[in-house]
């Protein structure tokens, strides 16, 4: 896979760029009344989120972009084997779909009994040092 993260993220003066994405609930900016943005870590830690708790064939035409970690909560809990399994496919899906950040642990928090998954990714931004964390919680409600 090409390495893109090299000069996509430096102006011609050799700064880094800013990194912005749309913010999902589309709040409008009070001063500019246009859609509101996030901004470097906050555009990530959006994107990783989006990813983790997309399943495959939601997304049109990219059927392969996805983790099924919804689908995991309906499924028999196995132990490690569902935690590696899971572990495993948010791993690939970040590798694979978000060049702006490299992926440093994740771990997982299961509460079967509670029907519960807690998620944590940690993760270090392209042209930063310090590692920064994701948490996404999940819960089934019946």
């Amino acid at each position: 896979m090409y390495d893109y993260t090299q000069n996509y993220y430096k102006n011609k003066d050799n700064t880094s760029r800013e990194i912005t994405d749309l913010d999902y609930v589309f709040g409008i900016h009070p001063v500019s009344k246009d859609i509101r943005k996030k901004n470097d870590i906050q555009a990530i830690k959006q994107s990783i989120r989006t990813l983790v708790l997309l399943n495959h064939y939601e997304k049109p035409f990219h059927p392969d972009i996805g983790c099924d970690v919804y689908k995991s909560l309906f499924e028999p809990f196995e132990g490690k084997f569902t935690e590696n399994m899971m572990k495993r496919h948010i791993h690939n899906v970040i590798d694979n779909y978000e060049p702006r950040a490299t992926l440093k642990k994740i771990e997982i928090n299961t509460k079967e009994d509670e029907n519960f998954l807690g998620i944590t990714i940690w993760f270090v931004p392209v042209g930063e040092i310090d590692v920064i964390s994701v948490d996404i919680f999940l819960k089934i409600v019946r």
